[in-house]
């Protein structure tokens, strides 16, 4: 793990401790010294520590956000504020440095990898059906033209999109879906424990089954789930609360992870 991930990691336990802290006590307003002394200690520690680390790496524009709602818990701590305005501060907080991190997980990772073609590949392998075959190419394509627009959001999405159809094929190829129902990481239903219907799974439950069932690696299972959170960003107020912004070199990184998990999929389904 790089410095950048370390200082991001002790920034997000120091939120999260802070709201523990805060939530032991009931009253709407925080009066006790001892917390009002870590509020501020939390809130210094970005600015005296954690952000000079972090600019080096991010730039000034990565922090910009973050900084005001830190400065507002300084300010917060020198009064008696309210106990639910600060837990929204530090909720909105943890979730702009999670947002950090995982961009910078895929820039760290794209330092190694080299680019690939955007032509689509042979889906036959993987799906019997010819006009879902033309489908998955027409989407493959669509993805590739919307990075070139400059389109990154649109991208984004229809990398989801296309990830998620892929992954749903792999497991129809499986003539005996027990193993697929019966994976650990399967969503199950909290009332019987038993798996939910396809119907019912997410994004995320899809790249969980398929890094258990080795279909897909594990750095392909970590960098899928960055692309699964960022492609959550199609709601605007989630995207405006952790003040992120989608750039065309950043989405080009994604579409190098997702065309990667596709490929290993394909050459997986192939070997069975």
């Amino acid at each position: 793990m790089d410095m950048t991930h370390m200082v991001l990691d002790a920034a997000i336990t120091e939120v999260a401790s802070l709201r523990g802290v805060l939530k032991r006590n009931q009253s709407n307003q925080i009066q006790s010294t001892d917390e009002l002394s870590l509020l501020k200690a939390t809130s210094l520690a970005w600015f005296n520590n954690h952000r000079k680390s972090l600019v080096a790496s991010v730039g000034d524009e990565g922090v910009l956000v973050i900084d005001g709602n830190y400065a507002e818990l300084l300010r917060m701590s020198d009064h008696r504020p309210s106990r639910g305005k600060c837990d929204t501060i530090l909720k909105t907080l943890k979730g702009q440095l999670s947002g950090v991190r995982t961009k910078s997980v895929i820039l760290t990772a794209g330092t190694t990898q080299l680019k690939s073609p955007d032509q689509p590949p042979d889906f036959s392998a993987l799906i019997n059906d010819k006009a879902m075959q033309v489908i998955l190419a027409e989407r493959w394509r669509e993805c590739s033209s919307c990075i070139t627009a400059n389109a990154s959001l649109a991208a984004t999405v229809m990398m989801g999109g296309l990830l998620e159809g892929l992954l749903l094929a792999r497991v129809h190829r499986e003539t005996d879906k027990t193993k697929v129902f019966k994976a650990t990481t399967a969503p199950k239903n909290k009332s019987t424990s038993k798996a939910l219907p396809l119907t019912d799974w997410t994004l995320k439950n899809y790249i969980d089954v398929a890094h258990e069932l080795k279909w897909i690696s594990q750095p392909a299972r970590d960098l899928g789930a960055v692309l699964r959170d960022y492609r959550n960003y199609i709601h605007p107020e989630k995207q405006r609360a952790q003040g992120l912004s989608f750039r065309v070199e950043d989405v080009s990184m994604f579409w190098e992870v997702a065309k990667g998990i596709c490929r290993q999929l394909i050459a997986g389904a192939g070997m069975t």
